[in-house]
């Protein structure tokens, strides 16, 4: 099965194997208009089985609202630093640091200086063990 393709790059969003070049795709991300006129911009790398892969870009300041997952989300910073909030704690991370976050917690993140993330979600919540 190869997916989807995505409208723009004529990618497929699936499959067995996919590669991507970051640095490529940052790259690309920060030539379009929503990055020139906006506070982020964001491709989705991979979607599929379950799992959403997104590349995000955001300036210092630049936020995602609240909002919650339906599955468990990793964060990973790639560059800069972004502050991660959920009702009961704020953490604060860099390049390099990696964020996890249980399914249907509300939370927010913000660029402290301009950022990389790659934000994985998972397509579900474990379900309760019998």
């Amino acid at each position: 099965m190869s997916g989807r393709p995505h409208p723009e790059t004529e990618r497929p969003l699936g499959g067995r194997l996919q590669t991507f070049d970051i640095a490529e795709e940052v790259s690309r991300l920060r030539s379009e208009a929503a990055w020139r006129s906006g506070q982020r911009n964001a491709i989705t790398l991979r979607k599929s089985e379950g799992m959403n892969v997104v590349l995000l870009v955001l300036r210092a300041g630049g936020r995602l609202e609240k909002h919650s997952a339906p599955g468990p989300i990793l964060l990973n910073v790639i560059e800069g630093r972004v502050t991660f909030a959920t009702p009961e704690e704020t953490v604060e991370t860099g390049a390099g640091g990696l964020i996890s976050c249980s399914a249907n917690v509300e939370h927010s993140v913000e660029a402290v200086t301009d950022a990389v993330c790659v934000l994985t979600i998972s397509g579900q919540a474990d379900r309760p063990s019998r």
